[in-house]
């Protein structure tokens, strides 16, 4: 029993320390009120040891202290590309658009049903389901054999299974092409170049819809269905899994 004892009271001091280590140096400015040193480390930690939802949800969090609406709403939306369910990037965009003053589209049934899952699960779905459907019709015929009733039954399974897909597919599509508004104080331009009419205005950090892209700007929708042209530099994809682009923004006041 002493042993046992002993084995458990070593085991636990090892979860403990492991706890202790768990807590990063990102963590711990964050805690202290220091975000731009949490910046710094977490952007390093992504760099090192990979993007995750995790990281960039903390990033946003961290981010937003700092002002910059644009960069955090960059990470939280990519963040729920890797993880639809995150509650620490979901919990920081609720709070951008009740209390930031930032706008987002409302989510499409397809988008909604897209966010389910992540895009490459929905991927790989539709082509396990296709291959198997493809084969259950190809193989018993390359046999000159009647299909068995299992192999209608997977037949069924596969080709419901890749018919549910493609929603969720093309809701990935449409939810990966939605950008974030980068820059302060500009607004949406009647045509595509330098001087064109200024119409309504957008702040920074607000998500829009994007559009096909021409002579340096992209045709963008606001979450108040307004269409306008913005400058590609003026806008960031929610497309990708990396971190934000340095634009060499000023931190809001």
């Amino acid at each position: 029993m002493r042993i046992l004892a002993s084995l458990l009271l070593c085991w636990v001091s090892s979860l403990a320390a492991a706890e202790d280590r768990a807590i990063s140096a990102a963590e711990t400015a964050y805690a202290k009120g220091d975000y731009a040193a949490a910046v710094e480390k977490w952007s390093e930690e992504a760099l090192k040891e990979g993007v995750t939802a995790g990281r960039l949800s903390a990033l946003g969090n961290a981010e937003w202290r700092l002002g910059r609406k644009g960069r955090a709403m960059v990470c939280w939306e990519r963040a729920l590309l890797l993880d639809p369910f995150d509650p620490v990037a979901l919990a920081g965009i609720r709070h951008a658009l009740n209390a930031g003053g930032t706008e987002r589209p409302a989510f499409t049934w397809t988008e909604n049903y897209a966010a389910f899952l992540t895009a490459d699960v929905w991927l790989i779905l539709a082509t396990l389901s296709f291959w198997v459907a493809f084969l259950c019709i190809v193989v018993p015929r390359l046999r000159r054999r009647t299909a068995s009733e299992a192999n209608h039954r997977a037949r069924v399974i596969s080709l419901t299974l890749l018919v549910l897909c493609i929603p969720g597919l093309w809701g990935c599509r449409v939810l990966s092409a939605r950008a974030v508004v980068r820059k302060t104080e500009i607004s949406l331009r009647l045509t595509p170049t330098q001087f064109g009419e200024p119409l309504n205005s957008v702040a920074e950090g607000d998500v829009v819809r994007t559009g096909r892209p021409f002579n340096g700007h992209v045709r963008v929708t606001t979450a108040d269905g307004k269409t306008g042209w913005l400058r590609a530099g003026e806008i960031e994809t929610v497309r990708g899994a990396g971190l934000p682009a340095d634009l060499d923004q000023k931190a809001a006041p």
